[in-house]
């Protein structure tokens, strides 16, 4: 029941909201982003008509981004934010973004044509070197279309199903400068995991959600990005950027 609001809230609002009235595109930081048309819901079109989608990120990410960097991105969602680092890289640059949810990345393909430099990939990642015992075990998707919360434990060596750094590095030839993670409280996965970076991430920006771990969660975990050779740079809403020291 507690569910049950928000799902018809979003239905109704879909249903009885015309289309002619969301623009056909915005522009966020030198990106058209398509809306009008896109398979979005009602919240999603307002955060990108009003210019609020992933605000925080794109306000973090302009203080480091550079042409020809190497960005990696955990919890792609819709892509909006992969273009834009794309575009800030520029076609010297690369661009991995991986998703969980395979609704977001066909969403993410009907909104957006291919771009050279940027490979998507479905599949679950976190922000650690070895990754190799976290096994998810479901994925839940309630709420906006845009969450997708999963469930992880450790496993024997090997006994995984997602990628740490060390396999996006050995499968996919990708050494970030730049990691972005926003993977809806999987980034708990630093209290019992040493992140152990390696030495080509220079910054990370990350999305905490203290609503799952509270406040006092959010500070052990920033501590733990710290204590791995990193400070904080600064924070927007609840994201930080965290600076190789």
């Amino acid at each position: 029941m507690q569910n049950l609001y928000p799902r018809i809230r979003r239905v109704l609002l879909k249903n009885f909201i015309p289309e002619f009235y969301w623009p056909k595109s915005v522009d966020l930081d030198g990106v058209t982003v398509p809306v009008r048309g896109m398979p979005l819901n009602f919240g999603t079109k307002f955060w990108l008509k009003n210019g609020e989608y992933e605000q925080d990120e794109r306000v973090l990410l302009a203080k480091v981004l550079k042409p020809g960097m190497k960005v990696l991105e955990m919890g792609g969602s819709i892509g909006v934010l992969a273009q834009i680092v794309c575009q800030k890289v520029g076609s010297n640059g690369q661009v991995m973004s991986i998703e969980a949810s395979e609704r977001l990345v066909e969403i993410s393909s009907t909104m957006w044509s291919p771009v050279g430099h940027l490979k998507r990939v479905i599949g679950f990642a976190f922000p650690v070197e070895n990754g190799d015992t976290i096994y998810v075990s479901e994925f839940q998707t309630e709420g906006s279309e845009l969450d997708g919360r999963g469930t992880w434990e450790l496993r024997d060596s090997g006994g995984g199903n997602a990628w740490g750094l060390r396999t996006i590095r050995s499968e996919f030839d990708f050494d970030p400068d730049v990691l972005i993670v926003d993977i809806e409280g999987g980034e708990t996965i630093l209290d019992v995991v040493d992140p152990n970076f390696s030495e080509s991430i220079q910054s990370i920006i990350m999305e905490f959600h203290p609503h799952i771990y509270g406040i006092k969660g959010k500070e052990s975990l920033e501590n733990k990005i710290v204590k791995s050779g990193f400070q904080v740079h600064s924070r927007a809403g609840q994201c930080t950027l965290f600076v190789r020291v």
